[in-house]
């Protein structure tokens, strides 16, 4: 009796810790459900969040609501090539962990289609004679080259720009542009050499720098007074630079100036002015060399025509800094009377000078019953900033700009390499590369060629003697600082 009793207790006592075992081992099961939908709010434990937080994961990627259950860490480290286990109540496979690389990647290759299906059309008359060729791929390995003992082996590009210091803006901006151009076109035998133009310069190191570089072509600089410096040595050896000086006045055969000089913006806007129908023009400058080109350069162009007429004032800065002395040098230059409603001395005034000085003198001149709805407002390139565009006494003005012929293409690929946006400096950089590899690649009659060149992203057209045309537009300024274009007045200069 007591014997069956114990095989009885010894039975039922086996399955009840059979059952307990069950239990515990349950207990210790330790999946978690997260529901994601749109956004992924969820505790998990830390290292698991760790290992989250790690990964790839774009939470936007996910639309509808799912159940994911996430494994535990040892078959995570079994798996090759995914981190997490996603399994989906409908069953539908999670698409998209690297969707984020592939959409990055897709924009990058449009960017590089856009700027090779760009760079593949006509890029000068010329064409043929050019032989740019493009890698058809980017890499920014080597972007930078410097002066090397192995520099003699290679046809070098002497580039003199401001890499620090107050304009290194301008100079890093160009920088990077040439190093785009290079990436494109450049070949193992073509070198770039940089240098500071911001350290200073003197006829000692020039020398030393074309002895030993021996240049093939140079880019730069900006300043008129380091080009004086540079200009005879590359004179002696033939050497063509391309500046990015606004001085007209020291462009001839060789050296071509890519800046947009004061007399171009002044026969830009003027021209759009006279055939306009202007007749009578105020013209306001500062007493400074800057001012007397701007003025002489619109008394030339007005005095073309006979019927016209014009009045000038040139103003100090003691002047401008005199305010009864400037409200009085301006009530008599407009004839400005108490009765008066409406001016009319003058249906068009040019207005040049920095920044200061035109949001100086403006706000006076409507002040004084110049309402620039009904007498046109002109102004140099300097009007396209934000705080001259927002200036209410400046609405309806006619200012000139270069707009350049491929932008988008090349903004889309300047963008995806270096992050920020381009300007007037990054194009014209780019085509400076794009002609410096040219000539460097030949081996002669290479300037030959350059003649009605076209650039592919500015549409510079280089001429015989320096000259360069460039693709001016005249725009007007709107409501709030928008901006139309005077589509008859485009491309007027000489």
């Amino acid at each position: 009796m007591y014997i069956l009793m114990f095989i009885f207790n010894f039975k039922y006592n086996l399955v009840t810790c059979f059952c307990i075992l069950l239990m515990i081992n349950g207990c210790q099961n330790n999946k978690k459900k997260l529901i994601v939908e749109n956004k992924i709010s969820t505790e998990l434990s830390n290292k698991e969040n760790i290992a989250l937080n790690n990964k790839n994961f774009l939470k936007n990627k996910i639309l509808k609501k799912s159940e994911v259950i996430i494994k535990n860490k040892e078959n995570i480290s079994k798996q090759k090539g995914n981190d997490v286990i996603f399994e989906f109540r409908n069953e539908r496979l999670l698409q998209g962990r690297n969707e984020f690389k592939l959409t990055e990647e897709a924009k990058k290759n449009q960017a590089l289609s856009a700027v090779f299906k760009m760079l593949k059309q006509n890029l000068s008359s010329e064409n043929i004679n050019l032989n740019l060729k493009s890698s058809g791929e980017i890499s920014l390995e080597n972007k930078y080259f410097y002066v090397k003992q192995d520099g003699a082996h290679y046809k070098n590009i002497l580039a003199f720009l401001p890499l620090t210091g107050p304009y290194s803006n301008y100079g890093i901006k160009v920088r990077k542009a040439l190093d785009l151009s290079f990436i494109n076109y450049d070949s193992n035998k073509i070198k770039i050499i940089y240098f500071d133009t911001a350290k200073g310069i003197n006829k000692k190191v020039i020398r030393q720098l074309f002895d030993s570089i021996n240049p093939s072509f140079i880019i730069g600089p900006f300043r008129r007074e380091i080009l004086l410096e540079i200009k005879p040595f590359a004179k002696s050896k033939s050497t063509p630079i391309l500046t990015f000086s606004n001085d007209i006045s020291l462009r001839e055969t060789n050296i071509w100036t890519l800046g947009f000089s004061p007399e171009e913006q002044v026969k830009s806007v003027l021209s759009c002015a006279l055939i306009s129908g202007f007749k009578n023009f105020g013209l306001i400058a500062p007493d400074n060399l800057y001012g007397r080109i701007l003025i002489d350069t619109s008394i030339d162009l007005i005095s073309d025509y006979k019927k016209n007429k014009y009045d000038k004032i040139f103003l100090t800065n003691d002047q401008i800094n005199n305010k009864s002395e400037l409200f009085s040098i301006l009530k008599r230059f407009l004839k400005y009377t108490e009765n008066q409603k409406k001016h009319s001395k003058f249906d068009s005034i040019l207005i040049g000078g920095s920044r200061e000085f035109i949001l100086e003198i403006a706000p006076l001149l409507a002040y004084y019953n110049v309402d620039s709805r009904y007498v046109k407002i002109l102004g140099t390139e300097i009007f396209n900033l934000k705080q001259i565009k927002n200036e209410p006494s400046l609405e309806k003005a006619w200012f000139p700009v270069i707009l350049s012929k491929n932008d988008k293409g090349f903004k889309l690929f300047w963008q995806q390499i270096w992050g920020d946006d381009v300007n007037y400096f990054a194009n014209a950089g780019y085509d400076a590369g794009t002609i410096a590899i040219n000539h460097a690649n030949k081996e002669k009659n290479s300037l030959k060629s350059l003649k009605n060149f076209s650039g592919p992203i500015t549409g510079f057209t280089f001429k015989s003697g320096g000259y360069v045309k460039k693709p001016i537009h005249v725009m007007q300024i709107e409501n709030l600082g928008k901006l139309t274009n005077i589509e008859r007045c485009n491309n007027f200069k000489d």
